[in-house]
């Protein structure tokens, strides 16, 4: 899907239902000044034997109010050991700490307690009732034409 955002210079095509969540939470918190969303490219070693090197774009770069970065990617908590995960890890972890800002793995159980917050700042607003059905109408039972199988 699309998320707009007054807090990210450009629409946020995000890919899981998580990462909508995080953008909205990001959107509420008076804490984050902006927000980029796979704005950042960092140089990874994919394959040690023959020297491959690939980029990996985090999910997100939050600049908070207070001038602080954080590198954050939102990813389920059993593919943290994934050994493609742990080297995009590394090297996000190496780029944060050249660039005064830290990494962070969001995962299952920071996305839950995002999605309460997002609820709890945003609750949807209450559904109209609606009338109650009147019973259907079934149609009378039509007799049943002979078939091979019943005049035998």
């Amino acid at each position: 899907g699309i998320h707009r955002s007054s807090k990210c210079s450009a629409p946020i095509e995000y890919r899981s239902g998580w990462e909508k969540e995080v953008c909205v939470f990001l959107d509420s918190e008076p804490s984050v000044k902006e927000y980029g969303y796979e704005c950042l490219s960092i140089p990874y070693l994919s394959n040690p034997r023959t020297g491959k090197i690939r980029l990996y774009f985090p999910d997100f770069l939050v600049t908070y109010v207070d001038g602080t970065k954080k590198l954050v990617e939102v990813k389920r908590k059993d593919r943290l050991n994934n050994p493609k995960v742990l080297k995009k890890a590394k090297a996000a972890e190496i780029w944060a700490k050249a660039n005064g800002a830290t990494y962070e793995f969001w995962s299952d159980t920071m996305i839950q307690a995002l999605k309460r917050i997002n609820e709890a700042r945003n609750p949807s607003p209450p559904q109209p009732k609606r009338k109650p059905r009147a019973p259907r109408k079934t149609p009378a039972a039509r007799p049943r034409k002979p078939t091979k199988a019943r005049l035998k």
